[in-house]
């Protein structure tokens, strides 16, 4: 089992007392917070240097700097905890025997890359030797901790904690985007990325499946999966035209299209039953209710979406397959072709 103290250590951080006990609390903190009554998601990098983003357009309004205290990171999730919001995070710089800390956002449009993602791949890139961390609630009591070598989920209280080595919405999206536009794959990959993850960071538990997009699959899929109750589009949701667009044009109206489906998709994401995608990024159905599609041998334990989730799997209709638990725990599957 990793412990924080060498997780720290291995994102680049010298051993200090203080720090790892700050960010123990933190992981506490956020795992269920709550202001005023409403529960908050707030997302936090802490870095010993963040100039180290300096190539990334980042807006920051920086808050306190002071000595380094334990109480100073319980003042940073408290002051600005409640205005991390939207596309804005928290972030703590610890140098020097000082902490700052203050918020930051690196948004531009709803196609832009999550604040993790474009931190995170920055440094890869520029190969950057920055100790960094990046904290967020994935589920009652969930914390995720990520560094740029490994990430670890830590279940509240500190009784459970696994080191991982997936980037499952990642994957997930990477897949949404298969078969788009050559150029718009990475902007596509990213804008799934970034909303699936809000969508399982504030939903109660999510199954989300990948279609081959083609009528022919699309006609079987219907015939083998009655929507019982749930919605097959119409005229599904193109979010390949949607970026395209909004990237191209750069029109108000088109940054306003993409927004507004963008809060439709995030609401489906959430509704119960399946949220159904094709791999050129076109929404195809929600609440979908899938009938029983399983085998002798399967495990059944979790519930009835974990039961819906295998049988996504075994009805061969799909390419990949997404389940988060209410509790925040997520599987993947995916057809090896």
């Amino acid at each position: 089992m990793k412990s924080i103290d060498d997780f720290l250590n291995g994102a680049g951080f010298k051993p200090d007392n203080i720090t790892q006990q700050g960010v123990l609390e933190i992981i506490n903190l956020i795992s269920d917070y709550h202001e005023e009554g409403n529960v908050l998601f707030p997302e936090v990098l802490i870095t010993n240097n963040l100039n180290s983003f300096e190539t990334i357009p980042i807006r920051e309004l920086i808050i306190s700097e002071r000595e380094l205290a334990l109480n100073e990171f319980r003042n940073a999730i408290k002051l600005c905890a409640p205005l991390a919001i939207n596309s804005w995070i928290i972030f703590i710089e610890i140098k020097d025997a000082r902490i700052k800390f203050g918020i930051i956002s690196a948004e531009i449009s709803e196609a832009s890359p999550l604040m993790y993602s474009q931190t995170f791949n920055e440094l890869k890139v520029a190969n950057i030797k920055t100790a960094i961390i990046y904290l967020r609630s994935i589920g009652q009591k969930k914390v995720e901790v990520s560094g740029l070598k490994e990430r670890l989920i830590i279940s509240l209280p500190f009784n459970d904690i696994n080191s991982l080595k997936l980037n499952e919405t990642s994957q997930l999206s990477q897949c949404i985007a298969s078969r788009c536009d050559k150029k718009l794959k990475p902007i596509i990959a990213t804008f799934f990325e970034k909303y699936i993850d809000e969508a399982l960071k504030t939903g109660h538990g999510n199954l989300i499946g990948i279609i081959e997009d083609s009528n022919k699959v699309i006609q079987n899929l219907k015939v083998k999966i009655k929507s019982n109750g749930g919605i097959y589009l119409i005229h599904p949701i193109d979010f390949q035209m949607l970026i395209a667009e909004s990237t191209s044009k750069r029109s108000k109206e088109a940054a306003i299209n993409l927004k507004a489906y963008t809060s439709v998709l995030i609401s489906m994401l959430n509704y119960d039953g399946i949220t159904i995608i094709s791999n050129k990024a076109r929404i195809i159905g929600y609440h979908i209710l899938i009938e029983s599609f399983i085998l002798e041998n399967d495990d059944l334990s979790g519930g009835s979406r974990m039961k819906a989730f295998i049988s996504m799997q075994n009805s061969g209709l799909f390419k990949f397959c997404l389940y988060k638990s209410q509790d925040g725990g997520i599987k993947i599957w995916k057809l090896f072709e």
